[in-house]
C-alpha cells in the first residue's frame, strides 16, 4: 500500500473512531437520563451509597488479592466483583457497541475497526478492571509475590467483559459454574481457584445455547409470569446481584462489628424489602397492558392478584436465604419486614411517586425503635 492510501486509512480511521466516540457520550448521557428519570428511589439510594460502594469495592480488592488466610472467602469475593461487573456492563453493552446504529456501520468500515473501538470502550467504561489496575500499579514486588493470582484476576476482568459484549450465553454459564466452585467446601490455594474460573468460563464457550422461552407454551398465569421474566430476566439478575453484593458486605460487617448486629439486621432487612418490592413497577405496568387480554377471558381478578406474586416470592426467597446464608433475624423484625413489603406494594400500586419516601421513613423509624 502507498503512503497516500496509508494516511488515507488512518484519516478514516480517526474519523470512525471519532464518530464511535460522540455515539457513545451521547448514549451514555441517554442512559444515565433514564436512570434519573426512573424516579427518586435510585437516586436516593445510590447517592446516599455511593461512599459505602466505593469503600466495598477496595475492601472486596483487598479481600481477593490477600486470599492466602482465607482463600475460599477470597474466591468468592473474586466472583462477586466479577458478577456486578458483568451486571453494571451489561447495562451498558448497547452503549458500548452503538447497537442502534450497527448495521449501518458494518456497510461503511471492516468488521476489524468495529470490533477494535468495542474493545476501547471497553476498556473506557470497565471501571471495575481501571480500579484494579490503579491497585496493581501500587503494588510492591513483594505484594505480588504473595498474590500472583491477581494477574488472572485482572485478565478474567477483561475477558468476562469480552465476553459481556460477544458471548453473553457463556458468560451466564461461567458464572453458574464459577459460582459453584466457590460454594464447594474445599480449601484449594488462591492461584487454583482462578485457574479454576479461566477452565470453567472457557468450556463455557463451548456449550450450546438453550432457549427456555422457545420451549415454553403460555397456557395459564403462572407460565404467563415465567415467560415475562425468561425473556426480561434483567430486572431479576440486577436485584440478585445487588441483593448479593449487600449478603457479603452485611458478613463481613457482622465478622468485624458483632456488637452492631441489630443495626445491620434493619439495613439488611430494608434492602431487601426495597430490591424485591420494586419489582412491582414491572408487574403493576405489565398488568395495565395486558388487563384487556384477561378480562375478555375472564380472569381480570386473578390476573390482578397474581401481579404481587412475583414480587412476594422474590422477598420471601430472599429472606430465607439470608437467614440460612448470613444471620439471623429477630422475630419482630421478621414479622415487621412481611408487612413492611406488603405496605411498599401497595405504596408502588396506588401512591409510586410516594415509594421512596415510606421507604425511607419506615427504614429510619425501625432503626430508631429497634436500635
Amino acid at each position: 500500500m502507498s503512503k497516500l492510501g496509508i494516511n488515507s486509512t488512518i484519516a478514516q480511521y480517526r474519523t470512525f473512531m471519532e464518530y464511535r466516540f460522540q455515539a457513545y457520550k451521547i448514549e451514555l448521557t441517554q442512559l444515565l437520563q433514564q436512570l434519573k428519570n426512573f424516579g427518586l428511589l435510585f437516586l436516593v439510594v445510590l447517592g446516599s451509597g455511593m461512599l459505602g460502594m466505593i469503600l466495598l469495592l477496595f475492601l472486596g480488592l483487598g479481600k481477593t488479592i490477600d486470599g492466602s488466610a482465607a482463600p475460599q472467602y477470597g474466591g468468592q469475593m473474586a466472583w462477586l466483583y466479577l458478577l456486578l461487573q458483568s451486571v453494571m456492563l451489561s447495562a451498558m453493552k448497547s452503549v458500548i457497541k452503538n447497537s442502534q446504529q450497527r448495521h449501518f456501520q458494518r456497510t461503511i468500515v471492516r468488521a476489524n475497526w468495529l470490533k477494535f473501538m468495542d474493545i476501547k470502550l471497553l476498556l473506557l467504561s470497565n471501571g471495575w478492571l481501571l480500579t484494579s489496575v490503579v491497585i496493581a500499579l501500587d503494588l510492591t514486588l513483594s505484594q505480588w509475590l504473595r498474590a500472583p493470582h491477581f494477574v488472572l484476576f485482572m485478565l478474567l476482568q477483561f475477558g468476562l467483559g469480552v465476553l459481556c459484549l460477544y458471548k453473553p450465553r457463556a458468560l451466564i454459564y461461567g458464572l453458574v459454574f464459577t459460582a459453584i466452585l466457590v460454594l464447594l467446601p474445599i480449601n484449594i490455594a488462591p492461584l487454583a481457584y482462578h485457574c479454576g474460573f479461566i477452565i470453567l468460563f472457557t468450556l463455557s464457550m463451548l456449550l450450546p445455547a438453550i432457549s427456555l422461552s422457545d420451549q415454553l407454551s403460555v397456557k395459564s398465569l403462572f407460565t404467563f409470569w415465567l415467560s415475562f421474566f425468561i425473556q426480561h430476566s434483567w430486572v431479576l439478575v440486577w436485584r440478585v446481584a445487588l441483593l448479593l453484593c449487600m449478603f457479603m458486605a452485611i458478613t463481613t460487617l457482622l465478622h468485624e462489628r458483632a456488637d452492631l448486629a441489630a443495626i445491620f439486621s434493619v439495613i439488611a432487612t430494608a434492602f431487601m424489602v426495597l430490591f424485591t418490592s420494586s419489582l412491582q413497577f414491572y408487574c403493576g405496568k405489565l398488568h395495565e397492558r395486558y388487563q384487556l387480554f384477561f378480562q375478555a377471558n375472564n380472569q381480570l381478578w386473578l390476573f390482578f392478584i397474581s401481579q404481587f406474586i412475583p414480587s412476594c416470592l422474590f422477598f420471601l426467597i430472599t429472606l430465607i436465604s439470608y437467614l440460612w446464608f448470613v444471620a439471623k433475624i429477630e422475630w419482630l423484625l421478621m414479622c415487621l419486614s412481611v408487612g413492611w413489603c406488603a405496605l411498599q406494594l401497595y405504596i408502588a400500586q396506588k401512591k409510586p411517586a410516594h415509594y421512596a419516601l415510606v421507604w425511607m421513613i419506615t427504614t429510619g423509624g425501625l432503626l430508631a425503635a429497634l436500635t
